[in-house]
């Protein structure tokens, strides 16, 4: 599978999120690490690199936007994914141009999040020129 050997952080404050989508990614065999704010994941990041991050527009201390625009620099190879919630303002065009890949909106299942995921990770690397497969 395309994603077994991606690493992926997942930052959203809702635990049940964040416990539904290490099962379905564990059952996978793909790593998913999870956290629950900013604070934590900017942590993560500057101690590991990951292939792909799914942010939470609204984390409980701070916005999503931010949290991307920080590490922006540090993670510019990582596929980045902004998850909000459906008829929240936010729209893709308020991300295009801000380093974000894709808008994810809540509701959604794990095979939504996983299509997404390998259609940008086959997407990218298309544009890199390698196999994916």
């Amino acid at each position: 599978m395309i994603l077994t050997h991606k690493k992926m952080l997942l930052i959203d404050g809702d635990e049940g999120i964040r416990k539904s989508l290490s099962l379905f990614f564990g059952s996978r065999h793909c790593r998913l690490d999870t956290v629950e704010n900013g604070a934590q994941a900017l942590k993560a990041v500057s101690t590991e690199p990951y292939d792909v991050i799914l942010c939470e527009e609204l984390l409980p201390d701070m916005n999503g936007l931010i949290f991307f625009k920080i590490v922006n620099d540090r993670c510019c190879d990582a596929i980045k994914i902004l998850i909000s919630w459906y008829g929240n303002n936010t729209a893709f065009a308020d991300i295009h141009g801000k380093g974000i890949d894709f808008l994810l909106t809540k509701p959604f299942s794990g095979d939504d999040v996983e299509a997404a995921v390998i259609k940008l990770v086959k997407a990218r690397s298309i544009r890199n020129g390698s196999d994916c497969t």
